[in-house]
C-alpha cells in the first residue's frame, strides 16, 4: 500500500487557550482514527507544525480541509512524499504543546524518549528533521 506524508507549519489565527489546544487536538485524533490517518502535531507560541500519513486520496482532502480552516493561516507546506510504509504507524495524532511542556523537557525522561523516536524516524530526511529543529527553537534557541 502506498503512503502519502505531507508536512506543514502553519500560524494560529488567535493565540489559543491550552484548552482550546487539547480540543482541536481531540478533534484531529478522533477524525484521524477514522480516516487512517497517522502523524504529529506541534504547538509553540502561536505555531503548528503537523506531519500527517496515511492513503493519498485522504492526505489531499485533509490538507485541503486544513489550509481551509479558519483557526490558522500562513499554511506553509514543507514536503509531501510516497512512502512505503508509515513513519509513525501507532500514533493517530501524537500531539505535543510545547508552550505548555517545555518547561519540564529536560526533566522529564519519558519525553526526551519521544522526541528521540520522531529525530530517528526523520534520520533519513534531513530537510524534515530541520523543519522540526527550528520550529522547536523559535522560543528557546541556545536552551539545549
Amino acid at each position: 500500500m502506498m503512503i502519502l506524508a505531507i508536512t506543514y507549519t502553519s500560524q494560529a489565527t488567535d493565540l489559543h487557550t491550552e484548552e482550546m489546544r487539547l480540543k482541536l487536538m481531540r478533534e484531529c485524533e478522533l477524525r484521524n482514527v477514522t480516516q487512517d490517518v497517522t502523524g504529529l502535531l506541534l504547538y509553540q507560541e502561536g505555531h503548528f507544525l503537523q506531519y500527517i500519513e496515511g492513503e493519498p486520496e485522504t492526505i489531499r482532502a485533509t490538507f485541503a480541509r486544513i489550509q481551509c480552516d479558519p483557526r490558522h493561516h500562513d499554511v506553509t507546506l514543507h514536503s509531501e512524499e510516497v512512502l512505503m510504509q508509515r513513519q509513525f504507524p501507532d500514533w493517530s495524532m501524537f500531539y505535543r504543546d510545547y508552550d505548555f511542556i517545555y518547561p519540564h523537557v529536560q526533566m522529564d525522561l519519558g519525553e526526551l524518549v519521544t522526541l528521540a523516536k520522531v529525530i530517528e524516524a526523520l534520520d533519513d530526511k534531513p530537510e524534515l528533521r530541520q523543519v522540526m529543529f527550528d520550529f522547536l527553537k523559535k522560543k528557546h534557541d541556545g536552551v539545549f
